[in-house]
């Protein structure tokens, strides 16, 4: 497989894995009817600043993000991704404990959280210690392994859907006013990694852009399908009143031919996989930042000691409410690496062109 269609399978993989975690809930809850305004404002931000991110990026082939900013200073860098940085801190928490206690309510209720969050992370620590190749090739297995689960999961909620509840299509107009639309967001910040895979991905190849793109595509109808099925199962009353709205929908399918009981724990199962996926490379990603900028130590030591922090962060989650005001804190950072990284990654280039034009 070429190194354009590995990165595109994790790039893949990294959307789906945010995709089913809060999306189908915040979707459902910004309005009652005309949910594909915010759905389609969403995936327009995102391919907007990714055209921004992969202009800047292909400037300066074989970089990342980071030696591209130093361009203005080390400082300048430093400060200019410390809310990057921060941010792909406190996902690794957020992410890695939202999904130790859903498979905790849904399937091991008895299993004590810390040895469930200790396998949320020690899987993706061991693939980001090997490096980004073996992400490469573990994102590649895990799409190969959770496909087909998640089609047959979303493809047997059909059956219990009614199209009448579509209707009406009208949308708010002031759903980006919204402050609910921040979260909404959370999938689309998918792209952030691309900028520090710089030094092992060129992104002046053309090939690897065009991938990037067919598998942002790929995604659309699976940012309709989370957030529509539940939609069309229980209706968007009842929808909206389901912290998990998508599992509440694949609860109501029944199956008498399948061996399992619940159709959900095939959808739990490929959630919790592609977690790995995104958990490996933000670790990576971290790693590499810290070591660059802040802490020039070895990366493996670097590595533990975020993973030892990320821990510690995960147990001090008391409650579901305190996840969720901590989310809320997390919103602006999101926000900062969205808009404010691809557009600065971008104006390093244009000033870089600049410059080479006065000297020659």
């Amino acid at each position: 497989m070429s190194g354009a269609a590995r990165l595109a399978s994790v790039f893949f993989a990294v959307h789906l894995s945010m995709l089913f975690y809060l999306y189908p809930e915040n979707v459902i809850g910004m309005s009652h009817f005309g949910q594909w305004a915010p759905i389609l404002a969403g995936y327009a931000i995102e391919l907007v600043f990714l055209l921004f991110y992969l202009s800047g990026l292909s400037a300066f082939p074989r970089e990342d993000v980071a030696d591209i900013l130093s361009r203005w200073g080390v400082w300048a860098a430093r400060l200019l991704l410390l809310p990057l940085l921060t941010y792909f801190f406190t996902s690794l928490v957020l992410l890695n404990r939202s999904h130790a206690e859903i498979a905790a309510i849904l399937f091991l209720p008895n299993t004590p959280i810390w040895a469930l969050q200790l396998l949320m992370l020690v899987i993706p620590l061991r693939a980001a210690a090997v490096g980004f190749a073996s992400v490469q090739r573990g994102a590649i297995a895990i799409l190969l392994f959770v496909a087909p689960l998640i089609a047959f999961s979303l493809a047997s909620c059909f059956q219990n859907a009614n199209l009448n509840y579509l209707f009406p299509l009208q949308a708010d107009g002031l759903f980006w006013r919204k402050e609910l639309f921040l979260s909404v967001l959370i999938p689309h910040s998918g792209f952030l990694f691309l900028g520090m895979t710089g030094t092992v991905c060129n992104f002046a190849s053309r090939p690897l852009r065009r991938a990037l793109f067919l598998a942002m595509g790929g995604l659309l109808p699976f940012y309709f399908l989370v957030a529509y099925l539940p939609i069309l199962i229980l209706d968007p009353g009842n929808a909206a009143q389901f912290q998990f709205p998508l599992p509440a929908a694949l609860d109501t399918v029944n199956l008498e031919w399948l061996m399992f009981d619940r159709i959900t724990m095939f959808y739990v199962v490929a959630t919790i996989v592609l977690i790995y996926v995104y958990s490996a490379v933000l670790f990576w990603c971290s790693t590499r930042l810290v070591s660059k900028l802040y802490w020039p130590w070895s990366p493996k030591p670097l590595l533990f000691g975020i993973a030892a922090a990320v821990y510690v962060s995960c147990l001090a989650i008391p409650d579901w409410y305190t996840f969720d005001v901590l989310s809320h804190w997390n919103a602006p950072l999101r926000l900062y690496g969205i808009a404010c990284i691809p557009v600065l990654a971008f104006a390093v280039a244009i000033t870089n062109k600049r410059v080479r034009r006065t000297i020659n």
